[in-house]
């Protein structure tokens, strides 16, 4: 394993476009959640603060991160991609690693990546978290600390996805583009399904691990709760957002639909000539 590692790394490392890519994703993600916490509500009983508080940053922080996750995944498929222009992985074959080496190398690629954007949302939610909380002890803290766990599933969910399509096509450009294309793609053909069915596909179920949060009741300096015990600002509950899946039931969707894409990248990249 560490052999492995130690190979993605160089490669990774050597291409300077990688570095590029990932001190962008880096600055993008810290100037959105800097210049968000510059915003003054002018409505009373509202503050944007309310976002940057413990637990409610845990919410929204992995929610803007989780736009990023397919830069990420463009990021991941043009490694993949330039392994099959530059015929790295024929030459690593030849060098004596087997098939299943090479896709155990791109997960713990993969694995890599995901472990350095959990640490950048986690050290931004300490941060801003700390600054803009007043009164806080531990335990409210890491309140809703779980929810940056899912965003570690789900950012290895989409880049695993784009795996499969940079493994299938083999090729950079055409792989980036028909990996954004199927986000519409699959938008159109869950309208031909009946409601109840429309959340149990692949996008779908990723994209929910991070729901949008509750705007209204984070940014709210009061509390406002209805007979049922939930917020009354909440946009689910009064009707004007669809019902999503129970996040526990998205997570075992999740985690099925990553093993399918390893099993099914695994298979193909066995059977393809490199």
């Amino acid at each position: 394993m560490k052999k492995l590692l130690n190979l993605e790394k160089i490669k990774a490392l050597s291409y300077p476009v990688f570095k590029t890519l990932m001190i962008i994703h880096f600055t993008l993600f810290f100037l959105v959640v800097l210049s968000v916490s510059q915003i003054n509500f002018s409505i009373p009983n509202f503050s944007i603060k309310g976002l940057f508080q413990f637990p409610n940053i845990w919410k929204f922080f992995p929610w803007v991160a989780s736009w990023f996750n397919i830069f990420l995944t463009i990021v991941l498929i043009s490694l993949v991609g330039n392994e099959f222009s530059f015929k790295t992985f024929r030459q690593n074959v030849i060098d004596g690693l087997s098939r299943n080496d090479l896709m155990k190398g791109k997960l713990l690629l993969i694995l890599s990546i995901a472990i350095y954007t959990f640490l950048m949302v986690f050290i931004a939610v300490l941060i801003f978290g700390i600054i803009f909380t007043k009164d806080f002890s531990v335990d409210i803290m890491f309140d809703n600390f779980y929810l940056l766990l899912i965003y570690f599933i789900q950012a290895i969910g989409y880049m695993t996805l784009g795996l499969l399509f940079a493994i299938v096509f083999r090729n950079t450009a055409l792989s980036i583009i028909l990996f954004l294309i199927y986000f519409p793609v699959e938008s159109i053909i869950r309208l031909f399904f009946k409601v109840n069915y429309r959340n149990y596909f692949p996008l779908k179920i990723i994209s929910n691990l991070t729901p949008q949060p509750e705007f209204l009741t984070m940014t709210s300096e009061k509390t406002y709760i209805n007979s049922t015990g939930n917020s009354s600002l909440d946009l689910t509950e009064i009707g004007l957002l669809p019902k999503e899946l129970p996040l526990s039931t998205t997570l075992i969707f999740a985690v099925a639909y990553i093993g399918f894409f390893i099993a099914l990248s695994t298979v193909l990249l066995n059977r393809k000539n490199l």
